[in-house]
C-alpha cells in the first residue's frame, strides 16, 4: 500500500521593512557634495571627521543595529551591507580629518578612489539586501 502525505500550503508575506533604502541611499550620496565643499574650502558647516565615521548614527546605521538586525541580520547579505556601510562612513571622516591637515591633494584623491569605491559597494549591498528581503518571506 503507498502512503501519500498531505502537503500543508503556507501562506507568505513579504517582510515589511521598516526603512526607505532609496532615502537613505539618497542621504548617503549627499556626503559626496558636502565632502567636495570641504576639500575646496567651500564648506558652510562644521563636520568634525569623529562625527562622520560613526556609522551608527545615520538612520541606515540605526536600522542596521535594530530592526533590520532582528529581520534580516540571518542572512550574508545583511553582513555585507553593515561592512559597507562602516567603510564608507571610515573613509568620510579621513577625508575630513586630511582636510583639517590641509592635505587637499590626498583628500580628493582619497574621494575619488576607496570613498568613491566604497560607495559603490553599499549601493549594490543595499540593492543586494533590498532585492534578498522582498524574496524573504514570513509565514502567516
Amino acid at each position: 500500500m503507498l502512503m501519500s502525505a498531505k502537503v500543508q500550503a503556507v501562506d507568505f508575506i513579504p517582510l515589511n521593512l521598516s526603512i526607505d533604502f532609496t532615502e537613505v541611499l539618497m542621504q548617503h550620496m549627499e556626503w559626496r557634495e558636502r565632502l567636495i565643499n570641504h576639500i575646496k574650502g567651500a564648506a558652510t558647516d562644521d563636520w568634525a571627521s569623529r562625527d562622520a565615521t560613526q556609522y551608527d548614527r545615520c538612520d541606515l546605521g540605526r536600522w542596521l543595529r535594530s530592526e533590520g538586525h532582528s529581520q534580516l541580520g540571518h542572512l550574508p547579505a545583511f553582513r555585507r551591507l553593515e561592512i559597507v556601510h562602516a567603510e564608507f562612513h571610515y573613509y568620510a571622516g579621513a577625508i575630513l580629518a586630511k582636510t583639517l591637515l590641509k592635505e587637499v591633494a590626498q583628500a580628493d584623491e582619497m574621494l575619488r578612489n576607496e570613498f568613491s569605491q566604497a560607495t559603490r559597494r553599499m549601493l549594490v549591498a543595499v540593492n543586494e539586501l533590498n532585492e534578498l528581503a522582498g524574496k524573504t518571506h514570513q509565514p502567516v
